[in-house]
């Protein structure tokens, strides 16, 4: 099983990563579900689709899983990963 760390800057609009040909990259996955989870920061980018991303917030990690479904986003056909646990960063 792969997974990928997310950081708060992959999904905010104007610090989306950059393609070789200095283009915005695609936004390419959803994260559905899970508390406290600002809609901002449900929409990113990831070069390569593993079987689970989670997401750094705050003092914690937000963990989804790959699904089978797709969900049109203005226009965008995003993979859906959906949420399966929490765990916070040891201080």
């Amino acid at each position: 099983m792969t997974s990928t760390i997310l950081s708060t800057a992959q999904a905010h609009p104007d610090n989306i990563l950059r393609g070789d040909d200095s283009r915005p990259a695609e936004l390419n996955i959803l994260l559905s579900g899970g508390k406290d989870i600002p809609d901002d920061l449900r929409v990113h980018q990831v070069a390569d689709f593993t079987d689970r991303v989670k997401l750094s917030v705050h003092n914690r990690y937000e963990h989804f899983e790959a699904t089978t479904e797709v969900r049109d986003v203005d226009g965008r056909s995003l993979r859906v990963y959906g949420w399966i646990y929490r765990t916070y960063m040891a201080e």
